[in-house]
């Protein structure tokens, strides 16, 4: 029998995907193996408390929002510890109403942003000195394993501080742990065991307002990408995962607006085609092939954290404002696309984007696909439903009743849908057609790190603690 084109391709792209594959006991890096918060038929406890279903729990020294991740018999961490305390951060919206505030009282701009920066933003000297540190946990004990000081001194400006100075998640390949704390401090490789293997740095550059950084690194067939938006420099690197030497570096399009940072993870789109290295930020989307040639771009897209997903075939993705029912476009997109796809004026679909929901996506929260549905979740806790194939929109409700406000992305298993919000209260839902609460669980602690999966356990971490709820 002779193969076809067409043939020969999904087998060579099905041949790599078995190749690549984790094993199934594993949470290799931001939202699961494959990026996209499923955790497949894990049976995951519904209800827990502080103490109640939980296996273990272990204190993390210093502050870091990066999310567990989990390789065999253990978990890892990042985290920051000062030699003074972190400004203390806090929940919700950190929205315009102080500058409205300011301004009703005639203050000139310069000063707004100076009173606003002094209730926000800590700056360098504020925090003092920062040990960088990474964590491995025995998965079974929660006993600390080893700790390692991937890199010491003061930080090279600020940052929120609803921010950390380690809010990118690790990633590994099963042979390194890469540890990122973003493009001001560098990446840093080490064995399973703790054996530190290669550190890359960077010249340190300005983020937008001093927010600091959070773009994760994605590791895929020996390569880690990692996008290094700042408001000097705007590039996406592909870094050999053996030495940390620079494989290629693309420059890309510097944003219009004043905003040219960006936050949100890359996503590797092993799609029937090929594979792309999908990027949001500088206010659109651009897909690079894996030598770092652009294949397609989309405009219209806005500045937050949301990383893209792929489920069924389709790549979904899009970005929030902070105000809930402002723009929050959604997309759903087509394997193939080329050149500039951006939607035409009062349109919601063309040859490539299949569908589009204007007011949908969150702000910080990443999407959540599961059993033909979307998941999305805002910060300001409206979530809407939406079909996976079509975009018809199921259901808006406010998740977990009034008050609960959300930066953590969620995480789906079996028929349940699960939502950590900032307060640390996971809200379980029924992933079914309409809004059912499973249960609501506190941990009664701020909670802005994304939920990790290992077999039958589910790893939160908190503020100040990791646990293991089974």
């Amino acid at each position: 029998m002779r193969l076809t084109g067409p043939i020969v391709t999904a087998i060579v792209a099905a041949l790599a995907a078995l190749h690549a594959a984790p094993p199934p006991d594993s949470w290799p890096g931001f939202r699961g193996p494959r990026m996209d918060g499923l955790a497949g038929d894990a049976a995951l406890a519904t209800r827990w408390s502080k103490t109640e279903h939980v296996t273990w729990v272990a204190d993390v020294p210093g502050r870091g929002w990066s999310s567990p991740i989990a390789w065999g018999d253990t978990v890892f961490v990042t985290s920051a510890i000062s030699s003074r305390p972190f400004k203390q951060p806090s929940p919700g919206i950190y929205g315009n109403d102080y500058v409205a505030e300011l301004q009703a009282q005639g203050l000139p701009m310069d000063e707004i942003m100076r009173r606003v920066q002094a209730r926000d933003n800590e700056t360098s000297e504020e925090s003092g000195d920062v040990r960088y540190m990474v964590y491995a946990f025995d998965a079974a004990t929660g006993a600390m394993r080893w700790e390692r000081e991937a890199h010491a001194g003061p930080p090279f400006k600020g940052r929120h501080r609803k921010n950390t100075f380690a809010s990118e998640t690790p990633v590994t390949d099963g042979e390194r742990l890469y540890a990122y704390f973003g493009q001001n401090v560098g990446l840093f490789a080490y064995a399973l065991d703790g054996t530190p293997i290669w550190r890359r740095t960077w010249p340190p550059q300005p983020i937008y307002l001093d927010f600091g950084t959070a773009s994760s690194p994605v590791v895929h067939n020996g390569r880690i990408y990692l996008v290094q938006d700042s408001q000097e420099q705007s590039y996406l690197t592909a870094v050999d995962a053996r030495t940390g030497e620079d494989l290629w570096r693309r420059e890309r399009e510097p944003a219009q607006s004043i905003m040219k940072s960006s936050w949100a993870t890359p996503y590797v789109w092993t799609n029937h085609l090929r594979t792309e290295i999908v990027t949001i930020g500088q206010g659109m989307v651009v897909s690079y092939d894996t030598g770092g040639q652009e294949l397609w771009r989309m405009r219209g897209v806005g500045h937050s954290s949301p990383s893209p997903l792929s489920v069924g075939g389709l790549l979904y993705l899009g970005t929030g404002a902070q105000n809930g029912d402002a723009r929050r476009p959604f997309f759903a997109v087509r394997p193939g696309a080329s050149g500039d796809i951006t939607l035409a004026p009062d349109t919601m679909s063309n040859a490539f984007i299949a569908w589009m929901h204007p007011r949908a996506s969150g702000y910080t929260p990443s999407p959540l696909v599961h059993d033909g549905r979307v998941f999305l979740v805002h910060d300001t806790g409206i979530m809407t439903v939406l079909r996976a194939e079509t975009g018809e929109e199921i259901y808006r409700a406010r998740l977990g009743g009034i008050g609960h406000t959300f930066s953590a992305s969620p995480i789906a298993a079996g028929s349940r849908i699960y939502f950590p919000d900032e307060e640390g209260v996971t809200i379980v839902l029924d992933a079914g057609d309409e809004y059912k609460e499973v249960a609501q669980n506190d941990l009664a602690e701020l909670t802005f790190a994304s939920p990790a999966v290992l077999g039958r356990a589910l790893f939160l971490r908190t503020e100040t603690r990791l646990y293991r709820i089974e």
